[in-house]
């Protein structure tokens, strides 16, 4: 561990260090299998609120008749 410095209170330094871990750990890539994961989760179809799939044409029975 670096040394610390004689005015800096130790959260301080915990903060800067916890910072430095989390900007690295967001800048990595991600392994090709989460990857592969990710692409076939974006290509299934979510169904909104009204339970209609997003992206989907909506058929009501209006519509129908």
């Amino acid at each position: 561990m670096a040394n610390r410095p004689q005015n800096q209170p130790w959260d301080t330094l915990i903060d800067e260090n916890l910072k430095k871990v989390f900007v690295e750990d967001a800048n990595a890539d991600l392994p090709p299998h989460l990857m592969e994961l990710l692409d076939r989760l974006d290509k299934i179809p979510v169904a909104n609120g009204a339970g209609q799939v997003a992206g989907m044409p909506s058929h009501s029975q209006e519509e129908a008749e």
